[in-house]
């Protein structure tokens, strides 16, 4: 994933949430522009607003509204709204205007599969790596 010169990026390794639920959330918020992308993710952990599930759907239930099968992925949804504020500080700094960005690219990694120790040893914790990009609007 390449950065160019108008983009600034965000990432977050070994985030305790889950590769597919990031994966469809990323999916939910690309291409909007970052205010937008940000009242998505607020209605989603408020648990107004439904993800739509497009690869991970076996067994998911439809939701109201005009769409079908989908979650309230609200942890998820917490780390990339502190992602995608990251990505928008950090393109305030590099000299961008704040008010015409747009969310340019997601990209989701599987993190570090950590055992956990005491009562659930031997269970192995979700993890995932996240990378936000964003971009001036053309």
């Amino acid at each position: 994933m390449e950065v160019q010169e108008e983009e600034a990026v965000a990432r977050g390794e070994n985030l305790p949430i889950s590769r597919k639920h990031a994966r469809e959330v990323g999916e939910f918020i690309k291409g909007e522009s970052v205010e937008e992308a940000k009242q998505k993710l607020d209605r989603v952990t408020e648990e107004e607003q439904a993800v739509p599930y497009t690869r991970h759907d076996a067994e998911q239930s439809h939701r109201k509204g005009s769409m079908d099968s989908g979650r309230y992925p609200v942890k998820t949804a917490e780390e990339m709204l502190e992602l995608l504020q990251s990505a928008e500080s950090n393109a305030r700094y590099e000299g961008m205007n704040t008010d015409n960005l747009k969310v340019t690219g997601v990209m989701i990694n599987q993190g570090n599969r950590m055992l956990t120790p005491k009562r659930h040893r031997g269970r192995k914790a979700k993890a995932a790596h996240v990378t936000i990009k964003v971009g001036e609007k053309v």
